[in-house]
């Protein structure tokens, strides 16, 4: 017994040396994890985007890498890792049989923004997936460009947001503001 506590001593030493030797602490560990992630603008640009979480100025730390597959239509479009995705907080006019107004131009718009094989960024907000299995998402291009916001700016796009998802919400209503006031897009044609 006496042997089985020294050797358990022994490793949490040994544990707690290595702990204070790389910096690493719980407390600081479990704060990351709990505390939202801010994106910050990086002093000066990365020589690979694909090593760091903010390739570019206005790219979300918590934002993850993937490449374009296929633009469906304006707020739907495919990942080559397989997933389907339905752009968060928006809503774009329908194409195909159920066509309306500027439907064809939004997704003209979107396939500019996010050419096939294009690398992009995602960030999900608070629920994953809606109710048909695609996953939310927040698009960014290289360049940092959201996706999302930009298709409302063009007047592609109108706010569609649901609790909880309310990430980038007011980008999203100032976007929208504009584009109506100015008679972008389908503000001035629909």
């Amino acid at each position: 017994m006496r042997r089985a506590i020294l050797v358990i001593l022994l490793v949490f030493a040994v544990f707690i040396g290595w702990a204070l030797s790389t910096g690493w602490s719980p407390v600081d560990q479990l704060s990351a994890m709990l505390e939202p992630q801010r994106a910050e603008a990086p002093t000066s640009a990365p020589a690979d985007p694909v090593e760091s979480d903010t390739a570019t100025q206005g790219i979300p730390a918590d934002a993850t890498q993937a490449t374009v597959e296929y633009v469906h239509d304006g707020d739907t479009l495919f990942l080559t890792d397989g997933r389907k995705v339905r752009l968060l907080g928006i809503n774009t006019p329908e194409i195909g049989d159920n066509a309306e107004c500027w439907g064809d131009h939004a997704t003209s718009e979107a396939r500019e923004l996010l050419p096939e094989g294009s690398a992009v960024w995602v960030q999900q907000d608070i629920e994953p997936l809606d109710q048909y299995g695609r996953s939310l998402l927040f698009v960014f291009t290289e360049d940092g460009t959201n996706v999302n916001v930009e298709l409302v700016r063009r007047g592609a796009a109108q706010i569609e947001q649901y609790e909880p998802n309310w990430l980038h919400s007011d980008e999203l209503h100032a976007a929208e503001e504009a584009a109506s006031a100015e008679l972008v897009g389908l503000w001035g044609s629909c």
